[in-house]
């Protein structure tokens, strides 16, 4: 039987969402400021996956409470920390807006299962979305191998610790981030389509407090941030950059040389 919206709510506490949302700041933030200036990088090529050991480290020693639970596990070479809330039975994981996008985008060719296909699969498979159409290509089930599907969602509940007739659904918490800043972040219930059936705007819990290491980061990288900083330029790139210097007064040269053989 299929469950609808009715049938279905996200209803985490005010303290759940302050906490992913606290962590998350700090991650996105002076988390990542501080290690670049620790280490006193002079390029970020991989900022965006040291964010998430961050983020995995601030919510493993933010829920410690018997209620929430939150422990790394791993799929492929990716790790993750899923949350368990035992007061609603569901399982969150984080993910950033782009990627879900692109799975979502991808999932009518994608032939290797991500977690969140299998969390779905596994928990949210009977609800629909508002405005259901039919789908156009096969369920999970049958698109990816269930046995596999399985076999991902027990290591998960395995590596949380919890049973699985304790777990009732699966719920995303999504955001988005940039210049060291949390602008989003939103829960949504999807189906195994990768549909959402629910959703809910967490963003007014985003609270961003004055950084203690932003002045240091500006100024160490400021050589950085202007590629032009401290080079020379020919004439000729200087008129392409429309930075052209006044060209030397040829008649006050030829009078200055008439004056000295004078």
């Amino acid at each position: 039987m299929k469950s609808s919206i009715k049938e279905m709510s996200i209803n985490a506490s005010d303290e759940f969402i302050n906490t992913i949302a606290k962590c998350l700041v700090d991650a996105v933030g002076d988390d990542i400021k501080e290690d670049v200036e620790l280490h006193k990088l002079v390029t970020q090529n991989g900022t965006k996956g040291r964010i998430w050991d961050f983020l995995n480290r601030n919510i493993c020693k933010s829920f410690s409470k018997s209620d929430i639970i939150a422990n790394p596990t791993k799929r492929g070479a990716w790790e993750l920390v899923p949350v368990f809330d035992r007061n609603t039975g569901t399982i969150y994981s984080l993910m950033r807006e782009q990627r879900f996008s692109t799975l979502k985008k991808e999932l009518p060719k994608r032939r290797i299962a991500n977690y969140v296909d299998a969390l779905v699969g596994s928990l949210n498979a009977n609800l629909i979305a508002p405005h259901h159409q039919s789908s156009l290509f096969p369920s999970l089930t049958k698109k990816f191998n269930s046995k596999k599907l399985q076999e991902i969602v027990q290591k998960i509940l395995y590596d949380l610790g919890i049973p699985n007739n304790l777990v009732k659904r699966h719920a995303l918490i999504l955001f988005k981030s940039s210049n060291y800043e949390l602008s989003t972040i939103r829960c949504c219930v999807v189906n195994s389509n990768l549909d959402i059936v629910e959703e809910a705007d967490w963003s007014n819990y985003i609270k961003t407090n004055e950084s203690a290491v932003a002045d240091k980061i500006t100024d160490k990288t400021s050589a950085y941030v202007d590629p032009t900083a401290g080079l020379k330029f020919t004439q000729k790139a200087k008129d392409k950059m429309n930075q052209k210097t006044p060209a030397k007064d040829k008649s006050k040269e030829k009078k200055k040389k008439t004056d000295d053989n004078s």
